[in-house]
């Protein structure tokens, strides 16, 4: 069959599958373009996910900063107190006391917290001795919540032993108030109390993200503070109590809640938590926005396709065998042309370790034409094919590429492997020496003479000898070179 012939049954066949590629066409881009919508939303949804977990706990920390520095600007209020006169030396419940000095004393140093307190919404701020006596501003509610344990409840507050102080509420589930007390002496602490609702500010929860609940809890997860509906001094909700339960700090996203938690130094909870639905109603919406460009683009592409197929299906003109032209030559099977050959191993070679070791052997055969003149062609094609067939057989599960690189020459390109450089250019030399020495042999010719025919080989191994491919080869054939000129049937390795 000519080269014509076969270029005209293979132009009817593409005719014949066009159909059949404007399917597949088809099927390939509404494939691709649904593997891609789905990693778009799917990586929107994820990409989205984190900037909320992201927003939320940095929300969270800065919260948990402004509450903390809060409290301790309160701290350093009532600090101001141990400034006043008398206040640090006076002890009411001491029994020796002058009734008429005592009065004055007390007058004095109620008059100098006063003054201090005007500038803060402080339910109480004075001082409360051992003897349940107050001195300062105390409120009536918290005298009569605290009764007769006034002061031994006050000072069982005082759980920091390196300050004397500490913060407490939820005293006798009262969460309406916030305790501060410091030890002043032994019978003496000084109180300071606020309403919860004072936290309001500390907490202001900014627009963009104003579905985001904010809770201060205490170490048992009562409520002393939220911005949602939850009373004061009940239990976090239980979806988010699983999820933050335990844990100091922490970001959880599940099926119900983003929660992040961060514990303050006075040992509370800042709990932050927006509904999941709420975060990917976002997602949702773009999904809906991706989904319908995809279709749009779906149609697009597979309409343009079409029209483009069907126009170069009528006019196609077939080029047909040349690329096997290419790959092979006078009909060695699975032997690549020198090009081919040159460029696989290149290839092969970029993307070899830094510490891989492999090699390149060349094999001519010494006197061909000397062969061709006085055997004639059949005699040097079998030459060709009996060396091609040795090499094969010597190299086995080595080889790599095999390539036919001239009229009379081979070369073998070998797998990386694990051997060092030393061991391996030994092995390869014993190896291509062992190819020239099976090779060997003597004919006969047409004058009934003796023809001895021999192969010489040069071989060079990466990365001792070169650092590319083109230096692999170079050296190989300058190998080859200095092989043919002790006479051949020799192995030269570089």
């Amino acid at each position: 069959m000519t080269r014509d012939e076969i270029q005209a049954q293979s132009l009817v066949k593409i005719r014949r599958l066009s159909r059949w590629m404007v399917i597949g066409y088809a099927i390939m881009v509404i494939l691709a373009i649904f593997i891609i919508t789905t990693f778009a939303i799917s990586r929107y949804d994820n990409v989205l996910k984190e900037k909320v977990s992201t927003m939320t706990a940095s929300l969270n920390v800065q919260m948990k900063l402004n509450l903390d520095s809060y409290l301790s600007r309160m701290e350093t209020v009532g600090t101001l107190a141990f400034s006043v006169d008398n206040a640090y030396t006076y002890d009411a419940a001491d029994p020796d006391n002058d009734e008429y000095e005592a009065i004055g004393t007390e007058k004095q140093i109620s008059d100098d917290l006063y003054s201090l307190c005007l500038m803060e919404n402080f339910v109480d701020y004075g001082i409360v001795y051992r003897n349940n006596h107050t001195v300062g501003k105390v409120s009536n509610g918290t005298t009569a919540l605290f009764g007769d344990s006034l002061f031994n409840d006050l000072e069982g507050m005082i759980i920091r032993e390196r300050t004397h102080d500490g913060w407490y509420t939820g005293y006798k589930n009262d969460y309406e108030r916030i305790y501060y007390v410091k030890r002043i002496h032994d019978n003496a602490v000084f109180l300071i109390s606020f309403y919860t609702t004072e936290l309001e500010e500390v907490f202001d929860n900014p627009d963009t993200m104003k579905d985001m609940e904010i809770r201060l809890t205490d170490k048992s997860y009562r409520m002393i503070y939220s911005s949602g509906k939850d009373a004061l001094g009940s239990v976090t909700p239980k979806d988010i109590l699983l999820s933050v339960r335990d844990q100091d700090t922490a970001t959880v996203l599940d099926e119900n809640n983003l929660s992040t938690v961060n514990i303050t130094n006075g040992d509370w909870y800042v709990i932050c938590s927006i509904p999941t639905n709420i975060i990917l109603k976002e997602a949702a919406d773009m999904r809906k926005i991706i989904i319908l460009i995809a279709v749009i683009a779906g149609l697009v592409a597979v309409g343009t396709g079409v029209l483009f197929i069907r126009k170069i299906a009528d006019p196609v003109k077939t080029i047909t065998s040349s690329l096997s032209d290419e790959l092979r030559e006078d009909g060695f099977e699975g032997v690549l042309a020198r090009r081919f050959f040159n460029d696989k191993c290149s290839s092969v070679m970029v993307t070899s370790g830094a510490n891989s070791v492999r090699s390149l052997a060349v094999f001519e055969i010494d006197n061909y034409d000397e062969i061709l003149d006085k055997c004639g062609s059949d005699a040097a094609y079998e030459q060709l094919t009996k060396l091609n067939n040795v090499i094969r057989e010597v190299f086995g599960q080595r080889l790599e590429e095999i390539g036919r690189t001239g009229e009379c020459s081979f070369a073998v390109f070998t797998k990386q492997t694990d051997h060092s450089a030393g061991d391996f250019k030994a092995l390869i030399s014993q190896d291509s020496q062992l190819v020239c020495d099976k090779f060997r042999e003597d004919m006969r010719t047409s004058t009934m003479g003796i023809l001895s025919v021999t192969v010489s080989a040069g071989v060079s191994v990466y990365p001792s000898a070169a650092q590319n491919y083109g230096e692999l080869r170079e050296r190989a054939y300058i190998a080859l070179s200095e092989s043919k000129k002790q006479g051949g049937s020799i192995c030269t390795v570089r």
